[in-house]
């Protein structure tokens, strides 16, 4: 039998479920999950190896109409990666009722490579499945749909089942040990991101972004891996509140950061994490594109 492999795009509305899938299929913590939406703003890399197989995910920010320039660079991500893609990933929500922003995004696509994918099926009216599938098969021209819910696993493997048959023949893309393109150090700054939304409850983790300055290895058994980062903020009263009161919450959010970082890299970690501001960052297309946001592959 031929080997199979090729790149598989996840697209879909902010926190319908895209980097919950891909840390499912990939049994790895590699994209950040939070409650909050418009958390991915990166091209997020996956790769996922099977026998016969090597299925390269491509997770992406979710699409959405803004003006504002970070967002129309992760935006711009989504757009790159259509062209890109094998085959795409549609999520819908299968508890939704409102689908305006897929149709528009399944009409950019075509029917021939996306697949339509219903998340959180287990929060869906069980009874509606048929009516909507047919919906999304007579009225859009899709050909496959997959109900499935990324949190519980349900569902993932008949999705990858899928893939693999429509993936086109081809020679291996990566090593079949990894499981990211991404250096360790662009994770551990993704960890370090993730608490931030995590540990603040106001608008600024949107307007965050971090930058690891240092990044040393171990050179010896024994020694730890040492990472001097920066919180970016766009404001000084940004900076006092992720700071906190006695330096409390900048520690907080340290120490969760400097935990899981630790279990990805295997070893002791001293993390110095500083707060810096760069006013109005999210507005200056050249600080965005420094940060790392723009539509090239990592």
């Amino acid at each position: 039998m031929a080997f199979k492999s090729g790149y598989v795009a996840i697209l879909g509305r902010p926190n319908v479920g895209k980097s919950t899938l891909i840390n499912s299929i990939l049994g790895e913590r590699l994209a950040i999950v939070t409650p909050k939406p418009q958390t991915t703003r990166h091209r997020i890399v996956g790769i996922h190896n099977a026998k016969g197989c090597q299925i390269v995910f491509l997770d992406t920010p979710g699409f959405h109409h803004s003006r504002k320039p970070l967002n129309q660079a992760m935006n711009e991500i989504v757009e790159s990666v259509i062209d890109d893609a094998d085959l795409i990933l549609l999520m819908v929500d299968a508890s939704s009722n409102e689908y305006d922003v897929e149709k528009e995004l399944f009409l950019r696509i075509g029917g021939e490579r996306c697949i339509i994918v219903a998340n959180k099926s287990d929060l869906a009216d069980r009874s509606k499945f048929r009516e909507r599938a047919f919906a999304f098969r007579d009225d859009w021209g899709a050909r496959e749909v997959v109900y499935l819910s990324a949190l519980r696993g349900d569902g993932v493997p008949e999705l990858i089942e899928v893939i693999e048959e429509r993936l086109p023949e081809g020679q291996q893309l990566f090593p079949d040990d990894s499981y990211t393109s991404h250096p360790v150090r662009f994770l551990a700054a993704e960890i370090i991101r993730e608490q931030v939304f995590l540990q603040m409850q106001q608008e600024i983790p949107y307007s965050a972004a971090v930058e690891i300055e240092e990044f040393k290895d171990p050179k010896e058994e024994g020694d730890i891996t040492r990472i001097k980062a920066a919180i970016i903020v766009e404001r000084e009263s940004q900076k006092s509140m992720v700071i906190g009161k006695g330096a409390t919450r900048i520690r907080e959010i340290g120490t969760r950061a400097r935990e899981e970082i630790e279990k990805l890299v295997g070893n002791k970690v001293f993390l110095d994490l500083q707060v810096r501001v760069v006013k109005d960052w999210t507005k200056d297309p050249d600080m965005i594109k420094k940060l790392g946001y723009s539509s090239q592959l990592e």
